[in-house]
C-alpha cells in the first residue's frame, strides 16, 4: 500500500474540490463523501494508524478520523490526489475499472449498513466500512498491474479469478484486502475477516461471524444493482424475509439517490445507479475536474499552511509535521530526519517518529557518507546496503537504514537553493524505488516550501527575540526612573516622620505607633527596590501573634477612616514562629484586614484569632484567621475567589488584593482559604508551615 496513490471516480474529486474549496464546509461534508470512496478511506485509515500521527486511541468513524487528523491535511490530502490521478494520465480502461469498482463497493456498504439495522447488529458502522472495502485488493492489484488484471478480470467465475490471481500475484484479492485491513489497528478484525470470506458459498459461512454473512450477501445483491440499477427479483436472501428485503431495497435506493444527487450525477426516473449511467459522465467529469485543479492553487496543495494551527518550532516538531504530510501527501509512511546540533555545529542529529529524544550523530566531516553529502551538496542520493556493485556504504548510511527498518533509504536535502537545514530520510523497499523515483520532484518541491517556511519563522522569530530585548531595555530604563521618583516623595515622608517623633511627647503607645510607620515606610522602600533588581525575598523566622498585635490595629485605624472598628482577639497563648519575610506576611494581613473593614458598613468589628498548631494530612501548619460580619460571598463568586479579576466589591483593582495573598503564601508552602461564618460574614483562614522545634513533644 505505501506509495500507492488509489485512483477515484472524477465525479467524486470534482465534488470534494467544491467542498475544499467553500469556506463554509465542515468536516460532516469531507466525511461523507470521503465515506463513499474505497480509496480514499483507505487513504485516511492508513494515516490514522501511522506512527508519525501517534493516534492511541480508537477511532469511531470517518468524521472522527477527520477530526483527529485535522480539517486542513485532510483537504490537502483531497486536492493532492486530485493532482496526481490527473498527472497519472489514466488509461480510458483504468477509468472505467475505477468507477465500476467504486460502484460496486458503494452499493456494497450501504446495503451492508442496512442488513445489519435490520438483524441489529451492534456495530451498523462496521458493517458499511467492511462492505465499501471489500473488493478493495482488486483496487490495489489493478493500480499496480493495470494491464495483467484487466485479463484476469475478464475470466467468468469468481473461482477461476481468485486462482488465476494467486498463480500471477501470490494472494487473491480477497486475501490482499483482509491482509491490509489487518494492518490497520483501528479497524476490527473483523472487518477483515469479512472481506476475507465475503466470496465463500452460503453452507461455508453458516455459522461463523455474522458480519461475515452481512458482506457475503450484500457483495451479492449489490453486483446486480451496480449492473442495472435494480433488484434481481430471483434473488432470495438467508438472512432476512421478503418484506425486510424489501425494505433494505428502497433504503439503499433512497441513499444511492441522496449520492448521486450530490455529486452531480444525472439520475434515473427511478433514482437508481448504475455502471453505464456513470460511464456517460466518465470524460465530461474528467474535463471538469481538470479545470477544478487548474483553480485551485498548487502552491497551496503543496504547501498546506492550515495543516496545523501552529509552526514547528523545534526540530522534531519539524520531522513530525513533515511526516505526517508525507503519509497523507505520497502515502510514504517511515520518515526520519537528519538536522545540525545546536550545540556542535559539526555534527547531525538524527531524529526518529519513534523515539522522542535523539539518539544519535553523525560528524558532518565524514563526507563518504551519502546521507551526510546529500547535506552538504544539497543533492538526493539512494542508500543501498545491499548493492553489490558498488562499494559497501559507510556503517553511518547502513545504520540509518536499519534504523528505518527497510532495505533501503532515499536522502534529500531539506532546503531551498543555497540554504539547507536538514536532511530528509525516507525508507523504502526495492519495490518501491521507481514509485519514489516517479514521486521525487513532487517531494523536492514540497520539502523547498517546507524549508522557506521554516526559513521565514526562523527570522521572525529572531525579529521578535531582537525587538523583545530592546522593549525589556526600555522596560528597565522605566522601572529606575519610576523608582527614582518614588524614592524622593518615601524620603522626604521618612524625614516628617522624624521630625513628628522628635516632637511628640504621647508617650509609650505614639513612639510604638511611629516605630511602625517607620518600618513600614522601609518596607514599601524594600518592595520598590526589589522590584527594581528583580530581587526574590530570602525568608526569616516570624512570630505570628507578635505580628498580628503590632499590625492589626495599625492597619485598621489606617484604614477605618473614622469608623470604629472593634477587633477581637482570640489568640493562642502559645506561640507559633513560621519561616516567611515580615514583609510579606505584613501585606496578608494588610489585605485581609482591609477586606473585613470594608466589607461591613455598620458597627464593624473583625475577628482576629490564632492556633499554634493544626495537623493537616500529617503535615505541621501555623494557623491565623481573620473574619469579619459583613455580607459573605455568594457561592459564583466564591468558586473563583482568589483569582486575579474576581471580587465581592466595586473599584478597579477589585480582586488584585486575594490573588497576592494566594501567591505570597504559595511562595511558602502556606495555604488560604474562605469560610462562611454561621452568623453572617466572611472568615478566611491562613495557613503556613509550623517550624519544627516550635511543635509539641509528643507529635
Amino acid at each position: 500500500m505505501e506509495l500507492v496513490r488509489l485512483p477515484s471516480p472524477p465525479q467524486v474529486l470534482s465534488r470534494l474540490l467544491d467542498i475544499c474549496q467553500d469556506p463554509d464546509s465542515t468536516v460532516e461534508d469531507l466525511a461523507e463523501l470521503i465515506g463513499t470512496d474505497a480509496a480514499l478511506t483507505s487513504n485516511l485509515i492508513m494515516a490514522i494508524n501511522s506512527p508519525a500521527f501517534a493516534i492511541h486511541q480508537p477511532v469511531n468513524d470517518l468524521e472522527h478520523a477527520i477530526t483527529l487528523l485535522g480539517h486542513g491535511l485532510v483537504k490537502t490530502l483531497v486536492v493532492t490526489s486530485s493532482i496526481q490521478q490527473l498527472f497519472a494520465g489514466l488509461v480510458n480502461t483504468r477509468k472505467e475499472f475505477v468507477c465500476n469498482a467504486w460502484l460496486d463497493s458503494l452499493y456494497c456498504a450501504e446495503f451492508a449498513r442496512h442488513f445489519a439495522d435490520a438483524l441489529d447488529y451492534a456495530h451498523p458502522e462496521d458493517a458499511y466500512v467492511a462492505g465499501l472495502l471489500h473488493d478493495f485488493g482488486q483496487l490495489v492489484f489493478d493500480t499496480k498491474f493495470h494491464e495483467q488484471y484487466a485479463e484476469i478480470r475478464s475470466l467468468a467465475s469468481e473461482s477461476e479469478m481468485q486462482a488465476r490471481e494467486i498463480a500471477v500475484f501470490g494472494i487473491s484479492h480477497t486475501e490482499l484486502s483482509a491482509a491490509i485491513i489487518e494492518q490497520w489497528p483501528s479497524l476490527s478484525p473483523a472487518i477483515a475477516d469479512a472481506a476475507r470470506f465475503h466470496h465463500e458459498s452460503e453452507e461455508q459461512l453458516q455459522g461463523c461471524d455474522i458480519l461475515c454473512q452481512i458482506v457475503a450477501e450484500s457483495s451479492q445483491v449489490s453486483l446486480q444493482w451496480s449492473r442495472t440499477g435494480k433488484a434481481d427479483s430471483k434473488w432470495k436472501s438467508s438472512l432476512v424475509d421478503e418484506a425486510d428485503l424489501n425494505v433494505i431495497y428502497s433504503g439503499v435506493r433512497d441513499r444511492i439517490a441522496e449520492t448521486t444527487k450530490r455529486l452531480g450525477i444525472s439520475q434515473s426516473r427511478s433514482g437508481s445507479l448504475s455502471q453505464a449511467q456513470l460511464a456517460r459522465d466518465i470524460e465530461k467529469e474528467t474535463l471538469r475536474l481538470a479545470r477544478r485543479i487548474r483553480d485551485a492553487s498548487l502552491i497551496k496543495v503543496i504547501n498546506p499552511e492550515d495543516s496545523h494551527a501552529h509552526q514547528a518550532e523545534t526540530p522534531r516538531e519539524l520531522l513530525l509535521r513533515v511526516a505526517r504530510e508525507m503519509q497523507l501527501l505520497f502515502g510514504i509512511a517511515d520518515v526520519a530526519l537528519l538536522f545540525p546540533d545546536s550545540e556542535e555545529g559539526d555534527y547531525l542529529i538524527l531524529h526518529e517518529v519513534n523515539h522522542p529524544q535523539p539518539l544519535s550523530k553523525f560528524t558532518v566531516e565524514n563526507n563518504k557518507s551519502l546521507i551526510v553529502r546529500s547535506y552538504l551538496d544539497r543533492k538526493s542520493y539512494w542508500i543501498e546496503p545491499d548493492n553489490k556493485l558498488d562499494t559497501t556504504p559507510q556503517i553511518a548510511d547502513r545504520q540509518i537504514v536499519r534504523r528505518l527498518n527497510h532495505e533501503l533509504a532515499f536522502s534529500l536535502p531539506l532546503g531551498h537553493g543555497d540554504n539547507v537545514i536538514g536532511t530528509v530520510l525516507i525508507g523504502a523497499n526495492k519495490a518501491q524505488k521507481r514509485s519514489l523515483d516517479n514521486l521525487a520532484k513532487f517531494i523536492s518541491g514540497y520539502l523547498k516550501n517546507v524549508a522557506d517556511r521554516w526559513l521565514m519563522q526562523s527570522r521572525v522569530a529572531q525579529q521578535q527575540s531582537s525587538s523583545e530585548e530592546m522593549k525589556k531595555e526600555q522596560e528597565q530604563k522605566d522601572i529606575e526612573k519610576l523608582v527614582h521618583e518614588i524614592g524622593n516623595p518615601l524620603s522626604v515622608i521618612g524625614n516628617y516622620i522624624d521630625i513628628i517623633k522628635g516632637n511628640s511627647s504621647g508617650g509609650v503607645d505614639n513612639e510604638k505607633e511611629i516605630a511602625i510607620l517607620k518600618e513600614e515606610l522601609q518596607r514599601i522602600s524594600h518592595i520598590v527596590a526589589s522590584f527594581k533588581e528583580a530581587k526574590t525575598s530570602t525568608s526569616q523566622t516570624v512570630e505570628i501573634n507578635e505580628e498580628l498585635k503590632m499590625c492589626v490595629p495599625l492597619y485598621v485605624n489606617s484604614i477605618s477612616r473614622g469608623k470604629e472598628v472593634q477587633i477581637h482577639w482570640h489568640l493562642d497563648e502559645i506561640g507559633a514562629e513560621v519561616e516567611i519575610t515580615r514583609d510579606e506576611l505584613r501585606q496578608v494581613v494588610l489585605n485581609l484586614v482591609k477586606n473585613a473593614v470594608e466589607a461591613t458598613r455598620n458597627n464593624p468589628e473583625i475577628i482576629v484569632s490564632s492556633h499554634h498548631f493544626v495537623n493537616i494530612d500529617g503535615k505541621a501548619y501555623a494557623q491565623f484567621t481573620i473574619a469579619d460580619r459583613g455580607r459573605g460571598v455568594d457561592e459564583t463568586t466564591r468558586q473563583l475567589l482568589f483569582a486575579k479579576t474576581i471580587s465581592t466589591k466595586r473599584g478597579a483593582n477589585r480582586g488584585h488584593g486575594l490573588s497576592v495573598v494566594a501567591e505570597i503564601l504559595k511562595d511558602f508552602d502556606g495555604h488560604i482559604k474562605y469560610m462562611e461564618n454561621e452568623g453572617g460574614g466572611a472568615t478566611f483562614e491562613v495557613l503556613l508551615p509550623l517550624l519544627l522545634e516550635t511543635q509539641p513533644d509528643d507529635l
